[in-house]
C-alpha cells in the first residue's frame, strides 16, 4: 500500500541523477524497453519524491504534462521489473531495485535500502536475475468499487493508498502527482504539491461515477468542495 504524504529524508534524490540511474539500467535491458529510454530522454519525469508504506523504500515520480500525453496508454497493465542489482560502495554489496510501470510510463522505483546517490556505482549494474511481474487488482477492491456504484474503472490505476492514516483507493492519476481517490463512497482530490486532502462536493458524485475517464482535469478540480 502506498502512503502519502512525503516524509523527510536524510538525503534527497536529485532528478538528474535519478534519470541517469534509470537510463543506466534500461540501456542494459532488451530493446523492447527502449520506449522508456525515449521517455526519459524527452524529459517525462518532472520530479521524484519518497513514498512511505510500500515495501521498504519507494521513490514516486511526477510528470511533465506535455511529455506524458505522448506516451501514456490508459488501461495498460501495471507491471514491474524485479531483480535489478546496483553495487553500493558504502555497504559493499548490491542494492536490489524494482522498477514499476503503469499506463505505459515509468511509475517509480523501490529498493531494499534507501537510495543514496553517492553510494551507488552505476558502472556496476547486474541484470542477470531480472523478472517481469504483472500486478493485478484484488477481488475485494473490485467489490468495493461496485458497491459504491463505480461500474467502469481502469484496473491499472486502482490500488490502495494510505493518506494521512486514512485508507483510500487511488482511482485516476492527475497532473503533477495529484490523483483522484475514494474512501467509503466519498471522492477526494489528493494534492501532492499542496499536501492536502481536498473533499469533492457530493453533488458531483454521480457524474464522476458515470464519466470517470471522460472528465477533464479542469472539471475535476472545479468539483472541490469549498
Amino acid at each position: 500500500m502506498f502512503s502519502f504524504f512525503r516524509k523527510k529524508r536524510s538525503f534527497e534524490i536529485d532528478i538528474d541523477w535519478f534519470n541517469k540511474m534509470l537510463i543506466a539500467v534500461l540501456e542494459k535491458l532488451p530493446s523492447e524497453y527502449s520506449i522508456y529510454l525515449n521517455q526519459i530522454n524527452e524529459g517525462i519525469l518532472q520530479g521524484v519524491f519518497p513514498v512511505t508504506g510500500y515495501l521498504n523504500h519507494y521513490i514516486g515520480v511526477s510528470f511533465h504534462r506535455e511529455v506524458i500525453k505522448k506516451y501514456e496508454k490508459k488501461g495498460e497493465k501495471i507491471f514491474s521489473i524485479t531483480g535489478v542489482k546496483i553495487f553500493n560502495e558504502n555497504i559493499r554489496k548490491d542494492v536490489n531495485l524494482e522498477i514499476f510501470f503503469n499506463n505505459g510510463v515509468i511509475a517509480g522505483v523501490s529498493s531494499d535500502v534507501e537510495l543514496i546517490q553517492s553510494d551507488l556505482d552505476l558502472s556496476k549494474i547486474n541484470i542477470d536475475f531480472v523478472k517481469v511481474k504483472e500486478i493485478t487488482i484484488e477481488g475485494t477492491i473490485k467489490r468495493k468499487l461496485l458497491s459504491w456504484g463505480i461500474q467502469n474503472f481502469n484496473e491499472s490505476e486502482v490500488f490502495e493508498v494510505k493518506v494521512e492514516e486514512r485508507s483510500m483507493l487511488h482511482l485516476r492519476d492527475l497532473s503533477d502527482g495529484d490523483f483522484l481517490a475514494i474512501e467509503d463512497g466519498d471522492f477526494y482530490l489528493i494534492s501532492i504539491s499542496l499536501k492536502e486532502v481536498l473533499k469533492i462536493s457530493s453533488v458531483h458524485y454521480e457524474n464522476i461515477k458515470m464519466n470517470l475517464f471522460d472528465l477533464s482535469e479542469d472539471e475535476i478540480y472545479s468539483y472541490i468542495q469549498e
